[in-house]
């Protein structure tokens, strides 16, 4: 421990000696089709305590680096929340589904303006590098009166969230086509990739979805030296 921060654990390291309840920070590569809680929990059963929690949701859809703490570790949750991250996205150009990404129904389609690489990275340094406000996703976990937004979304009732202050710092395009492309960015904790997905599709005119979304880095941390769930169990079993 470093100023009560725990180093977290990674693939390489034993955990023979670890006491759950005392305190550990675990990088977790998390697969799809599964919630940060539904991770939460089987992590929980794995080692055999019940205070697991996360320090940052990923979408079922999503895929990539959890840190989960463990006993008197949740103390850091802020610290490890408040961290910079990195993502892996692609964005599908000329839908809009009612969730902003591919786990939604589709609301509206379009046809996807002419457009080149060089227009698109030009868009995305004007409008969304640097700080700014974003708008989240309506199907969220952002509480309002203690209830998260995307189970009012679900029920069709009105969800009004307040735009957030976040930072894009750099981004890269990976891969591009006139219908989707891939997209590296860095960027401040707080910062819905839907919503970027979202609004790049507004600003081109023909609306825009997440496809896809990985969590490559949180701060130094990095996915490739995370953990899978099964790797989690074969090492508890030992």
């Amino acid at each position: 421990m470093i100023r009560d921060i725990p180093i977290p654990l990674t693939r390489n390291d034993s955990l023979d000696s670890i006491d759950f309840e005392a305190g550990a920070a675990l990088l977790i590569d998390k697969p799809k089709g599964i919630t940060s809680f539904g991770v939460v929990q089987r992590v929980r059963s794995l080692i055999g305590i019940r205070k697991v929690g996360h320090t940052g949701t990923l979408d079922p859809l999503a895929t990539g680096l959890l840190i989960l703490l463990t006993g008197k570790a949740t103390r850091s949750q802020n610290h490890f929340m408040s961290l910079d991250k990195e993502y892996l996205a692609t964005i599908l150009l000329g839908m809009m589904t009612d969730t902003w990404d591919m786990d939604g129904k589709i609301v509206a389609e379009a046809p996807v303006p002419s457009t080149t690489k060089d227009r698109l990275i030009q868009l995305i340094n004007e409008r969304f590098v640097g700080t700014f406000k974003q708008m989240p996703p309506a199907f969220s976990s952002i509480k309002q009166n203690g209830v998260p937004s995307y189970k009012r979304a679900r029920k069709g009732q009105q969800v009004k969230l307040d735009p957030r202050q976040v930072t894009l710092h750099n981004f890269s395009i990976e891969e591009w086509s006139p219908e989707e492309f891939t997209i590296r960015l860095d960027c401040s904790s707080g910062f819905y990739v839907r919503s970027l997905a979202h609004d790049i599709g507004e600003a081109i005119g023909c609306g825009g979805t997440l496809k896809s979304l990985i969590r490559k880095r949180i701060d130094t941390y990095q996915v490739d030296d995370a953990l899978t769930l099964g790797e989690l169990a074969a090492k508890i079993k030992r």
